[in-house]
């Protein structure tokens, strides 16, 4: 199995990839397919498409926010698999830290079995060396149609990613260079306030 740029694929194969990613998110979570390709669109690969991830470069911090991970066959570890690759690839062009979101299993009002897809998705990446942020009150813009999400990072150096200083500064790159929200903007204010955040 290899890593490789999306951008390298046929047009056959990126339209496996396509259908991978399809079928890894519903259609309220995705962006166009196309914009995925704008940012570091990677596949892993062996023979054919196996998973899909996106990232995105969060400013001068050293970091990348995951917009996007998902793989075609569950069950045979290629999760696993794609997160490893992922570490490699990000390590060796110099970030220390992922970051990402993920849909909260506590939101209200959403199914049982929603439930328990997003905790199965947090414990994932748990095994995977990730840890939950402590940020309260963080909604991405599409999270004002009622989707509050969580944070998590991934680090490769030895940070502790939940340090108040080293946190804020998460919440703002990802606001920031992931949505273009500035320092300023009331949502942006809200976290940093709900997760007690702001300067002193």
């Amino acid at each position: 199995m290899r890593l490789v740029a999306a951008s390298t694929l046929t047009s056959d194969e990126l339209a496996q990839v396509q259908q991978i990613y399809f079928d890894g998110f519903a259609p309220h979570l995705r962006a166009s397919f196309e914009n995925l390709l704008a940012d570091t669109a990677l596949v892993l690969v062996d023979e054919k498409p196996l998973g899909f991830a996106v990232l995105r470069v969060l400013g001068d911090t050293g970091w990348v926010y995951l917009r996007y991970f998902t793989v075609g066959e569950k069950g045979r570890g290629l999760g696993e698999q794609l997160w490893k690759h992922l570490q490699v690839a990000m390590t060796a062009a110099g970030h220390t830290r992922i970051i990402y979101d993920v849909e909260d299993p506590a939101q209200h009002g959403i199914e049982p079995a929603e439930e328990t897809i997003r905790r199965r998705r947090i414990e994932f990446y748990r095994r995977l060396g990730a840890v939950l942020l402590p940020v309260n009150g963080y909604l991405p813009p599409q999270g004002s149609a009622g989707y509050p999400m969580l944070l998590m990072a991934a680090d490769y150096v030895d940070n502790d990613p939940a340090a108040l200083d080293d946190l804020r500064r998460i919440v703002l790159a990802v606001y920031e260079h992931r949505y273009g929200m500035a320092a300023t903007d009331p949502v942006v204010s809200k976290t940093l306030r709900l997760s007690g955040l702001h300067p002193g």
